[in-house]
């Protein structure tokens, strides 16, 4: 079951850097003297242009200011030589010069300068051309640095969803690959994992217990209320409950996950036991998707779930159905990740285009491979926005 999710950052505040370059000190004197009311700006002078590249790296100034005609260096170069650096390419950069030509400051824009000042400016001017850039670069390393916290949040979530599956992942039980059912299953969870699990277990000698059930949501959270069910469920444990009637299943599982008590989570589920001896197959469902039953000449028929989510609210009934299942059978359960598909014109897949894409599954041993692949072919991204879980039961 898909819901959105929400993720938040902290704003991280980036302190205004000035860096002049210029040859004579009386300018520096000058220029600190404009913005010495601005106490909150750090302000820095280099004289010499050839350590200006590496003073700026040392510094992350948020913006320079620079003069073109310096000894040992040609400013238009120096302005080149930032642009060339990576952490240095979108620092805010004013020429200031006492050159006033048109194609020099034309040469300085060219090359990356930001703004041109002739040297000296007012004041006010000078204080609000550096406000202004500064702001701007700020705002941006913020955003970048908000962008770059989130993207490492949400590569520590994405590492924590794939623990979790796989933690999922080994508590699955391992195939039946003998005696009168066999099963096999396939298990893709999505990168935000969501509440997929399911199993089957021997009741005796004759009656197997299959189930599969989804929680809402995505995340960790999900993932373990499925695992805390399917423990209760092949482990037996439902208070004074006939694990072989399907609707006193639910009904236990329903007084033992109310979603109130579960952080507002419920669950959808399909159970069923199978009579290996006489083919009556017995099934209770909680609005979860219809298991596909096919019988040996191929046709497929629909085993659908009749009652409402396990944990949704205290005292629901569940109904017990019946059928007699063929030798040479097979079930199907699913979770509705393999049919809730965004497809390429902006719609969702529906459960009847599943089911009719289900029907073509000729009971060949890689059946549940096409059905996965059939999936991926409908939707718009390889990737899976939610878990699919995918189940066989072959009988006789």
């Amino acid at each position: 079951m898909m819901t959105p999710s929400i993720a938040s950052t902290k704003s991280i505040e980036v302190p205004t850097v000035i860096l002049l370059v210029d040859d004579q000190p009386i300018i520096a004197a000058a220029v600190y003297k404009m913005i010495a009311s601005h106490k909150e700006w750090a302000f820095h002078f280099c004289a010499e242009p050839l350590q200006a590249v590496a003073k700026a790296l040392e510094l992350k100034p948020t913006v320079i200011l620079q003069d073109l005609v310096m000894p040992g260096m040609d400013g238009l170069d120096l302005v080149k030589a930032y642009r060339a650096e990576s952490s240095l390419r979108e620092t805010p950069l004013i020429v200031l010069s006492s050159k006033e030509e048109a194609t020099t400051k034309a040469a300085a824009f060219a090359l990356g300068a930001n703004d041109y000042l002739v040297k000296l400016p007012d004041p006010v001017e000078l204080v609000a051309r550096i406000r202004h850039h500064s702001d701007g670069f700020k705002a941006t390393l913020e955003r970048n640095a908000a962008f770059a916290a989130l993207a490492a949040s949400e590569r520590h979530l994405q590492e924590e969803n794939r623990r979790a599956a796989d933690y999922v992942r080994s508590l699955l039980p391992a195939p039946l690959t003998e005696g009168p059912a066999t099963t096999q299953w396939r298990f893709v969870p999505s990168e935000s994992l969501g509440g997929d699990a399911f199993g089957y277990h021997w009741l005796d000698a004759s009656r197997l217990a299959v189930y599969l059930l989804d929680v809402c949501g995505h995340g960790v959270g999900p993932a373990l209320l499925g695992v805390s069910a399917m423990n209760v469920i092949s482990s037996n444990a439902i208070p004074n409950c006939d694990m072989g009637n399907p609707a006193a299943v639910l009904e236990g599982l329903n007084v033992l996950f109310p979603m109130e008590k579960h952080n507002e989570m419920f669950f959808t589920l399909w159970y069923g036991v199978l009579n290996v001896e006489t083919g009556n197959l017995k099934w209770s469902g909680g609005s979860h998707p219809p298991t596909l039953l096919y019988a040996p000449d191929g046709s497929m028929t629909t085993l659908i779930s009749q009652g409402l989510m396990v944990g949704a609210a205290l005292g629901i009934p569940y109904e017990t159905s019946e059928v007699t299942v063929q030798r040479g059978s097979r079930l199907v359960l699913y979770s509705d990740g393999i049919y809730e598909l965004e497809k390429p014109d902006g719609h969702f897949a529906s459960l009847e285009e599943f089911t009719d894409a289900a029907k073509d599954c000729t009971g060949a041993q890689d059946d549940l491979d096409t059905i996965l692949k059939h999936a991926r072919t409908v939707q718009v991204s390889n990737n899976f926005k939610d878990d699919v879980s995918l189940l066989e039961v072959r009988y006789g």
